[in-house]
């Protein structure tokens, strides 16, 4: 019951502390009155590249799991990496989805986006997060999957403002599930198997990991608005 109350205080914090995932307050929203398609489209390119480490991120938190023969945990990773990398969706991974679902609405390249200065930067970042402890890599962990739903959300409104109509079907679906089915499903999954092995005098640590990550992502989402907006975007050759 108190780790309950502790993930629901850092569910609070995410939305009271933060304005990385925030509808009105996000850095990106804020400049959209000023911005151009192909500066959104370059913030949604860089975006990309946070999904596509993804299971890089996830396998490197079953390992601290099974560190400390959090066995169910890492049983839960497994699971989710699975599903990430195409269990559901017919071997395609949810990367592939994105990518291919983003090129198709907006007419630009994603796969092989290039990570800016600050996309280099979350991803190091993240890396020496997830280098940390066990109970700090899982707080982590579950900071991803917390925010999961607020991000996607942003995402949509934010490719909605390029589309100015409607969503290609793929597209369509690949939100749908993780809005609807599949983030919920982490999230809660991770939540209940932490539960069962996490002890009280882990909490801080755990809390230290979740806050890592919320104040990295802050930090990127700042920065993203700033290179949108204060340089030359070039989006690469409009795929036909």
């Amino acid at each position: 019951m108190a780790f309950n109350h502790l993930t629901k205080r850092l569910n609070q914090l995410l939305t009271q502390d933060y304005v990385a995932f925030s509808s009105t307050e996000n850095p990106v929203v804020q400049i959209l009155s000023q911005t151009s398609f192909a500066q959104i489209a370059y913030v949604m390119q860089q975006y990309s590249i946070f999904p596509k480490e993804l299971v890089f991120f996830t396998e490197l938190a079953r390992q601290k799991a099974l560190e400390v023969q959090w066995n169910g945990v890492a049983q839960e990773l497994q699971e989710n990496i699975a599903e990430e990398m195409g269990l559901s969706t017919q071997g395609v991974s949810h990367y592939m989805l994105l990518a291919q679902g983003l090129e198709e609405a907006l007419g630009v390249p994603v796969k092989n986006t290039t990570p800016s200065i600050t996309t280099s930067k979350l991803l190091r970042t993240v890396q020496s997060v997830f280098n940390q402890q066990p109970a700090y890599v899982l707080g982590a962990t579950y900071a991803i999957e917390a925010t999961s739903i607020p991000e996607l959300s942003l995402i949509v409104q934010l490719i909605n403002w390029l589309l100015e109509g409607a969503m290609p079907k793929d597209l369509q679906y690949f939100f749908n599930k993780h809005l609807n089915e599949w983030e919920l499903e982490h999230e809660e999954g991770l939540r209940t198997t932490i539960a069962a092995y996490i002890q009280p005098e882990q909490f801080r640590e755990f809390e230290a990991g979740f806050l890592a990550i919320m104040d990295a992502m802050e930090i990127w989402w700042q920065e993203l608005a700033q290179e949108a907006i204060s340089s030359k975007v070039t989006l690469g050759i409009a795929i036909a």
